[in-house]
């Protein structure tokens, strides 16, 4: 009985570690968790206002009303930012708290502060081993937001799948969007919901291909 007992962790520990990105394309990983959209180190380039004879918004507020408002509105309209069918996936649990914690203790100072990020996927990898997860299994989506320029009517962001448990990147994928809508919240969101289209779309297949070898 005891070998029994222990053949079972044995097996369910391989289990666990056998996730691979290949596994995630054919909808064989199992568990597959939406985190939500990390603003935690995103730069915004330009002036930002409600509408054009509003004032203009500051990071405090940008920090604690429209990012959790993005996040929310990916919840709220999940038909139309459909994150589980971007990736083709039959299931998929939406646990955004911890991209809600890193948000809210976003340094707003650092938010506008006239620099532009220049992340490589080394810096993502990193961004995602210092997230706070605790006995957290199978895998999990995270956006990673770099940039939102008004300059250029474009955000920039990085698609990224990763081990839960080990935190081991398994996809990243940098993805650049035109923004459009009126107000602030759906301006950027416009942002999102092109992301989403354009990996259905496109994307998807070329990530497939290069990844699900």
């Amino acid at each position: 009985m005891k070998h029994v007992i222990v053949l079972y962790f044995i097996l369910s520990g391989l289990a666990c570690e056998a996730q691979t990105i290949q596994d995630f394309f054919e909808d064989k990983a199992g568990a597959v968790t939406w985190l939500g959209i990390d603003y935690s180190h995103v730069k915004l380039v330009g002036e930002y206002t409600q509408f054009k004879d509003a004032g203009p918004i500051g990071p405090a507020e940008i920090r604690d009303k429209y990012f959790p408002g993005w996040n929310s509105l990916v919840l709220t309209e999940a038909s139309k930012y459909d994150i589980k069918g971007m990736f083709m996936l039959s299931a998929l649990t939406p646990d955004i708290s911890m991209v809600t914690i890193l948000n809210s203790a976003t340094d707003a100072d650092k938010i506008k502060d006239g620099t532009v990020n220049k992340f490589s996927c080394r810096d993502i990898t990193k961004f995602v081993g210092s997230y706070p997860l605790k006995g957290n299994e199978g895998l999990g989506i995270v956006i990673i937001a770099d940039l939102l320029d008004k300059g250029s009517e474009t955000a920039a962001y990085f698609v990224v799948v990763f081990n839960l448990n080990t935190r081991d990147v398994l996809l990243c994928e940098n993805v650049i969007e035109k923004a459009g809508g009126i107000g602030m919240r759906n301006y950027w969101a416009g942002s999102l919901y092109n992301l989403v289209k354009d990996v259905k779309k496109n994307l998807y297949w070329s990530w497939k291909g290069k990844y699900d070898k």
